[in-house]
């Protein structure tokens, strides 16, 4: 059964241009380091609309194949060392541009996968 790891945010105000280009880079970063991040199975962003005061509301859900691949990954990275420091300094969650008052974090598993349409 996969997890799920859900992080939400608000962006500051006046700060959505610097937060697009964060999260571009940021997700560019991710993907050409791939091998800091073998426990994610995959890594989705999303931004609600249509929703009342949620819209706007900023999501990336990180997929594991297991809790125990997400604690692995959550150890290793644990304080920044190595080659996370350098995945710190991209990281957008560091850079003024989240309302870090408004924030949220989920764990889903996944259901009935093998009945699912992709």
């Amino acid at each position: 059964m996969a997890e799920f790891e859900m992080e939400s945010w608000f962006v500051l105000d006046g700060k959505e241009k610097q937060h697009d280009e964060a999260m571009r880079n940021w997700l560019s970063w991710v993907r050409s380091h791939r091998e800091l991040f073998k426990e994610w199975k995959s890594v989705r962003y999303f931004v609600k609309h249509v929703a009342g005061t949620d819209s706007e509301r900023h999501f990336l859900i990180w997929e594991y194949n297991s809790l125990a691949d997400y604690e692995a990954y959550k150890k290793r990275r644990k304080n920044y060392e190595g080659p996370y420091a350098e995945y710190k300094k991209v990281d957008p969650y560091y850079m003024d541009l989240f309302d870090h008052t408004r924030m949220g974090l989920e764990f889903w598993q996944d259901k009935e996968r093998d009945l699912w349409i992709e």
